[in-house]
């Protein structure tokens, strides 16, 4: 392929990126807002909560496999691409399945102890249920964007977003809100998941028998990889649950009503970050460190822009959009807003110089950089909230993302260091 053919490709791949994380981030905002202006401050509270906890889950999956999988695909031809992707679904189909079964009887047990009332015990049985079909639509998804099949994946995910927005609209005519709508975001990634699998059946099939013992095989790599993202979500999302904890319900809904109104720019950062992993991989194999380090500065330095760009505008008409979208008002919103918008910025950075350390494989230290930022932004969190409120808990998510950006380009910029040595040293005299 000439090098307009690649460059026509790229801008098609991350065109179709950007359009698929935009059409997720208006369907988030869109379920939000319905729920925040429908619903009482606790049923948005649960659902919150219930997303977080989705969303630790699925980067549970992602984070214990992703590396492993893109590395391979890039230099394995069909037939092993074919095994290495059955083998991973088959076994972590089987790992998922026994471990709900279990969290379902513990539900059960747990109710009956009257340990969960009749809110929190039948929605955390949905939740569980609603997380099958969520892990098998992010494998999938995760998969066709490994191959590059951005607009593939963006048909699909229309279907799982119109299903996503009509449950969320019914849902707030049901007594239990935040039940229903867990159980229609489970409906719709029913859909998705399996929109996903027929794709992927046509462009590429797997071999559900391939690969026997994957898991195990990546597995000494892949829980330090995954043991950082238990780490980061407890600062990023487990702030929620710290939240709840020692304030209240309401909130959980404060904050993460504030937050949604920066949602898009990070899940557009998010979006571009899900091609990101494949993308600085191949920049790293065919020019090295300092160049994949270099493009990574730029698309944070790029999406950094636009996220200050947006914070402004946003901070401009915040009167109007708590009035009139929104239609709630919350204690110290400008201070959580103002806090939100700062950390969103430190967020897409990390978002995107993350990238060289994880091609690198460096999952030791990134688990004791992330698990030095989450141990600071929570005990700053949980310090700040008994002082000061709401407001300290984003203090301490703040804080937390500070450390992890600093220490990640430091790590970026040790590697190329090394390279640099290493280059030099082998250099003809």
């Amino acid at each position: 392929m000439s090098d307009a053919g690649r460059r026509s490709r790229l801008v098609r791949m991350f065109s179709s990126a950007v359009v698929n994380q935009a059409l997720l981030s208006g369907a988030s905002l869109a379920v939000s807002l319905v729920l925040i202006r429908r619903t009482s401050d606790s049923q948005y509270g649960y659902y919150v909560l219930v997303l977080a906890a989705l969303l630790l889950i699925t980067s549970l999956q992602n984070a214990f496999y992703g590396p492993a999988m893109v590395s391979r695909l890039t230099r394995f031809n069909r037939e092993q691409r074919s095994d290495l992707i059955g083998g991973l679904y088959r076994e972590q189909r089987q790992v998922w399945l026994g471990i709900a079964a279990i969290a379902v009887v513990a539900t059960l047990v747990a109710y009956l102890l009257h340990r969960l009332d009749n809110q929190t015990g039948p929605l955390v049985l949905v939740a569980i249920l609603a997380a099958l079909p969520a892990l098998r639509r992010e494998y999938f998804r995760s998969v066709l964007l490994a191959h590059r099949q951005s607009e593939n994946v963006l048909k699909s995910d229309v279907a799982y977003v119109i299903l996503l927005i009509s449950g969320a609209f019914a849902a707030t005519f049901s007594p239990f809100p935040a039940i229903t709508a867990v159980f229609t975001l489970a409906i719709a990634a029913i859909v998705g998941g399996a929109l996903l699998a027929g794709t992927l059946d046509r462009h590429e099939p797997l071999n559900p028998s391939g690969a026997p013992g994957i898991l195990r095989e990546i597995a000494p790599l892949a829980l330090w990889s995954t043991g950082g993202a238990v780490i980061h979500w407890s600062f990023s999302q487990g702030y929620s649950f710290l939240v709840a904890g020692t304030l209240d319900i309401a909130a959980v809904a404060a904050v993460g009503a504030i937050r949604l109104l920066l949602m898009p720019v990070n899940l557009l950062s998010t979006g571009i970050g899900s091609l990101m992993l494949p993308l600085a991989s191949r920049w790293l194999h065919d020019h090295g460190t300092k160049t994949a380090f270099s493009r990574l500065c730029l698309f944070a330095a790029a999406l950094s822009g636009v996220a200050l760009a947006y914070f402004g505008v946003l901070w401009l008409l915040r009167d109007w959009i708590f009035a009139a979208v929104l239609k709630k008002q919350f204690a110290d919103r400008d201070r959580l807003l103002l806090l939100w918008g700062v950390a969103s910025i430190l967020m897409v950075i990390r978002d995107q110089v993350v990238f060289l350390p994880i091609t690198r494989e460096r999952f030791r230290t990134l688990t004791a950089l992330t698990l030095l930022s989450a141990f600071i932004a929570l005990s700053i969190s949980y310090v700040g909230m008994l002082k000061f409120g709401v407001i300290g808990a984003l203090i301490g998510v703040l804080s937390g993302e500070c450390i992890n950006v600093f220490g990640l380009i430091w790590l970026s910029l040790r590697e190329v260091a090394q390279d640099d040595r290493r280059t030099t040293n082998i250099s003809p005299v």
